[in-house]
């Protein structure tokens, strides 16, 4: 080790008011030999005209005078590092007041913004199943006007076998009563020749009989045929009734369907406007949510500059304990000057004295 660092153990010694010994000395250096530092430490008392038994305190007057000098700028430094610290921990605790309030109001909007979020999406679900049902509901009707024009078509087709029935009936009745007007003119006939021609005709009678019961079995015939064609005309009539029944029903529901559908178009129409109007709420909310978050930016940009604030005080805090450590150096310089002092107060002394 060096002169110059024993010294400056030595003066760290007196700062701390504490004895330089052997054993201190190497205490503050953390090594060296003791023979080494006996030796320099002889010669230091020696060079300062200090006993080799002298603790190496200084005098009590000058000691008085640095303690005091020490002690002011002590309380001044403790006073200001105290008046920092106060601010200092009063200004934190407003920050990190305010920062807790930031991120409860910061939560609030989250949890606000999640609401609205979910509303407008189930919003959006109810508006695509209204309009899903609108169009099953107008696939509905157009299904049900198609099988209403399909039975019309049909009725109409059985309107038109019904009148090609009729007008056959009304040719058959007709023939049936020219036939049996021409029965009976030829029986009427028939009488007359008989009875002006009967010897001539009574050969002719057996044939006549025979052409008399094809006619009738021919009549009968027609008859049956006639028969049929009424049961067919009364059958025809009945599915026309069905028909028209039908038809009337189906008129009925598609009245219905179009009350229906009437009612579903004003319900569409009012989803409609609830949805421009939520849109708009939405678009409102959407921009307040906005004005939230550029204030939760000012809000976030206000704590990141307290934040800073609170690093320049903790700096200057920092400078002050700086200060104080350079305020003890200072000292620690000002006690060896005082021992310069002293040992050349001494030795001026001793030269008066001589």
């Amino acid at each position: 080790q060096g002169a110059s660092s024993y010294k400056k153990a030595i003066a760290e010694l007196q700062g701390r008011q504490r004895n330089p010994t052997v054993d201190n000395i190497r205490e503050i250096l953390g090594t060296g030999s003791k023979s080494t530092i006996a030796r320099f430490l002889r010669e230091w008392k020696a060079q300062h005209g200090l006993a080799s038994d002298s603790n190496g305190r200084l005098p009590s007057d000058l000691l008085g005078i640095v303690n005091g000098l020490w002690d002011t700028l002590q309380h001044k430094a403790d006073t200001q590092i105290d008046l920092y610290r106060q601010e200092t921990e009063l200004k934190t605790a407003q920050i990190q007041q305010q920062l807790v309030q930031a991120r409860q109001l910061e939560a609030g909007l989250r949890q606000n913004i999640h609401t609205m979020e979910e509303q407008l999406h189930q919003q959006s679900e109810d508006t695509k199943q209204l309009k899903s049902k609108l169009i099953a509901e107008e696939q509905e009707k157009i299904r049900i006007t198609e099988r209403a024009a399909a039975l019309e078509s049909r009725r109409q087709e059985h309107h038109a076998e019904n009148q090609r029935l009729h007008q056959l009936l009304k040719q058959v009745q007709e023939n049936f009563e020219h036939y049996q007007a021409a029965t009976q003119k030829l029986r009427e006939e028939q009488s007359l020749i008989i009875e002006k021609q009967k010897n001539e005709y009574e050969q002719r009678i057996s044939q006549l009989m025979a052409q008399v019961h094809a006619m009738t079995n021919e009549s009968a015939v027609v008859q049956a045929q006639h028969n049929h064609l009424a049961k067919t005309h009364e059958s025809l009539l009945g599915e026309h009734k069905t028909v028209i029944t039908q038809f009337r029903e189906l008129q009925h529901q598609c009245e219905t369907m179009k009350i229906v559908c009437e009612k579903l178009q004003q319900d569409h129409e009012a989803l409609k406007n609830q949805h421009q109007v939520q849109t708009g709420e939405l678009s409102m909310q959407h921009n307040i949510i906005i004005e939230l978050r550029l204030n939760i930016k000012s809000k976030d940009e206000k704590i990141a500059a307290l934040e800073n604030k609170s690093e320049k005080e903790n700096d200057k805090v920092e400078a002050l304990r700086h200060e104080r450590q350079f305020t003890l150096q200072e000292k620690a310089n000002l006690e060896g000057q005082l021992k310069q002092m002293q040992a050349m107060l001494s030795s001026g002394t001793r030269r008066v004295a001589s």
